[in-house]
């Protein structure tokens, strides 16, 4: 099928469908959006005093957390990465403690906690007290988030020091580097999607943002979705709708018209080469003008009706949307291999159709 015939039998099944289309569409569209949905609506319903919803790194929780950077190499001068050795020399248990004395803030039921509810750490979220990594410019981050902000200050400066101070063992043997000094991270910083602090479990899951993203998901899908359910119901028919619901060799001509030219275009298509004569097939061919004579044209509803001794040289399908079947198309495509005569394909669309 050349691209104009696609095009322009694509957009008559549109048209001829837009109600259904839009009726379909909104359907779709409104699953999409409510299964996107499903997850933020589960969230909403979880029942007070869950483990996720204590956690202070949970969606609930609105205070910003404190940092301070740093840069560590070993004295080969290669860069240190181990997070894990880092942050058990950082949450030892003596640091903790002494990081309650000294700040008055409680860490460890914090920490004890996401124990119990095995917290889900990644790379750069590892709880409420944690260091990560920038793996392209290699400068840890120690973040605390272990109340409120003032809270989450003085818990980062209690670490600063031990880092400024010598005062971490694993640190001992590293030169190490402060990039900056202990702050609370503000609303703009966090914003930021290059922020050093991944703060995506803090995020609503009903913002703005999220509902948008998820809107233009299910229009998205929700349109193309309609468009495949819709083409599909044409092929499900037993009735002939479009061009594309049929076959046609490449050797065949196929001719497209449209039902206001059914009486002088389509005489002319039917009777042009005027010197063939032709077998023009119909599944309904009452009604059709009598070409017989000046055209040299025998019409029939079926090739089995047509005498063995009759001159073809050229054969035509005429094809109704909605009126021709396809399994009688197919039929006679089968037993018209015998005539071997060139194959003209003539479809006249209807306004109904």
């Amino acid at each position: 099928m050349d691209s104009h015939t696609l095009v322009k039998e694509t957009k008559r099944l549109l048209i001829n469908n837009k109600q259904r289309f839009i009726r379909f569409g909104l359907l779709f569209i409104l699953m999409l959006f409510a299964v996107q949905m499903i997850p933020a609506v589960m969230q909403l319903f979880q029942t007070p005093g869950s483990e996720t919803e204590e956690l202070p790194t949970d969606i609930g929780s609105t205070e910003n957390p404190a940092v301070f950077e740093m840069y560590i190499e070993y004295e080969s001068g290669s860069v240190y990465t181990n997070t894990l050795l880092l942050e058990q020399a950082l949450k030892s248990e003596e640091n903790i403690q002494a990081a309650e004395e000294a700040t008055g803030v409680e860490i460890s039921d914090l920490l004890a906690l996401e124990e119990e509810a095995e917290y889900p750490k990644t790379s750069r979220d590892r709880g409420a007290l944690r260091a990560t990594r920038n793996e392209l410019s290699n400068i840890w981050v120690v973040i605390a988030r272990v109340g409120t902000e003032e809270e989450n200050l003085r818990v980062a400066e209690f670490f600063y020091d031990l880092v400024v101070n010598d005062e971490i063992e694993i640190l001992e043997n590293k030169p190490n580097y402060i990039m900056s000094g202990p702050r609370v991270l503000t609303d703009e910083e966090l914003a930021n999607p290059n922020t050093i602090v991944d703060m995506e479990t803090v995020v609503s899951p009903f913002s703005i943002r999220n509902i948008l993203s998820s809107l233009i998901v299910a229009l998205a899908g929700g349109f193309l979705l309609t468009f495949v359910f819709i083409i599909s119901l044409t092929f499900l028919n037993k009735k002939i709708s479009y061009a594309f619901n049929y076959n046609w060799n490449e050797n065949d001509l196929f001719v497209l018209l449209e039902e206001e030219q059914h009486e002088k275009t389509l005489e002319r298509v039917v009777r042009l080469p005027e010197s063939r004569s032709r077998l023009l097939l119909a599944q309904e061919a009452e009604g059709l003008p009598g070409w017989e004579e000046a055209a040299h044209v025998r019409v029939a509803e079926d090739v089995l009706d047509v005498d063995v001794t009759t001159d073809v040289e050229e054969i035509i399908l005429f094809i109704q949307p909605g009126i021709t079947d396809k399994k009688w198309y197919n039929q006679q495509r089968e037993l018209l291999k015998v005539y071997r005569a060139p194959v003209k394909i003539i479809q006249l669309n209807s306004t109904q159709a």
